[in-house]
C-alpha cells in the first residue's frame, strides 16, 4: 500500500490532558479518509499535527516526500467586504508559480454569483470558497474539520459531491472530520475512529457497508 501519511504512536499532552495517546494511522494515497469521533476525541488535534501546526509530545509522523497541503480547520479568512474572485486573486498572488487563476478555482468548486462580498454569501457558497482558497496552491493533501458542519440537507449533498470530484479529478488525498456520520460513509473510503485519544479502529469504508456509520459507531464505541 502507498500511503501519504502514516504515524506511529504518536501522542500529544497538555499539562495534566492527552489529547492523543498512542495513535497510529495509515492514510492511503488517492483515498478520502475519514477521522470519526465526540467533541474532545482528538480528530483537530490530530490534523494540526499533521499539518505541522504543532509537535508531538513523542511518537514519529511520516508524510510523503514533496507533499503541498492545504487546509479548512475553521472559518477560512477572507476580506468579508471582497468578493470571492478578488479574495482568491489575492491569495494566488502570494503563491510561486500557481497553477490555477482565480477563474478555474471558482468553477472548481462551482462557485457563482462571485461579485458581491462574501458578508454576502450564504453559508454553503462559503465553503465553496474556501475549498478554492484551501487548492490555491495545488495540494496533494486536504485536510478539512467538519466542513458539512451547519449546512442543510441540499449544502451537505452538494459540498460532498463537490469533494468527491475534487478527489478523482484533482488527484487530492483528503482527510476529512465530520459529526454527520451517515454522510461521511458516502464520501470516504478509509476510516479511522478515535475515541477520548486513542484510535480504536482503522479500516476501509467497504468493510462497515452493512450497516449505517452512525448505528456503527455508536454500538461499538459509546
Amino acid at each position: 500500500m502507498n500511503y501519504i501519511v502514516t504515524t506511529t504512536n504518536i501522542t500529544k499532552q497538555y499539562k495534566t490532558t492527552t489529547a492523543l495517546n498512542n495513535v497510529s494511522i495509515h492514510i492511503p494515497r488517492g483515498s478520502i479518509y475519514g477521522l470519526v469521533g465526540n467533541n474532545g476525541a482528538g480528530k483537530t488535534t490530530l490534523m494540526r499535527l499533521l499539518l505541522g501546526l504543532q509537535n508531538p509530545t513523542s511518537g514519529q509522523m511520516k508524510i510523503a516526500d514533496h507533499i503541498k497541503t492545504g487546509a479548512i480547520l475553521e472559518s477560512p479568512a477572507v476580506y468579508p467586504f471582497w468578493s470571492a474572485k478578488r479574495n482568491l486573486k489575492y491569495q494566488i498572488s502570494l503563491v510561486d508559480n500557481p497553477q490555477y487563476s482565480a477563474s478555474e478555482l471558482l468553477k472548481i468548486v462551482g462557485l457563482k454569483d462571485t461579485k458581491k462580498p462574501v458578508v454576502q454569501y450564504s453559508l454553503g457558497m462559503k465553503q465553496r470558497l474556501g475549498l478554492a482558497l484551501a487548492l490555491v496552491n495545488q495540494p496533494d493533501l486536504l485536510f478539512l474539520d467538519e466542513p458539512l458542519n451547519g449546512l442543510d440537507p441540499s449544502g451537505i449533498r452538494q459540498i460532498r459531491d463537490l469533494l468527491i470530484a475534487i478527489n478523482k479529478e484533482q488527484g487530492v488525498t483528503i482527510v476529512i472530520s465530520s459529526h454527520i456520520l451517515d454522510e461521511l460513509q458516502k464520501i470516504v473510503s478509509h476510516i479511522g475512529f478515535l475515541k477520548d485519544g486513542v484510535l480504536i479502529r482503522e479500516c476501509k469504508s467497504s468493510e462497515i457497508l452493512d450497516e449505517s456509520l452512525e448505528k456503527f459507531y455508536f454500538e461499538k464505541f459509546e
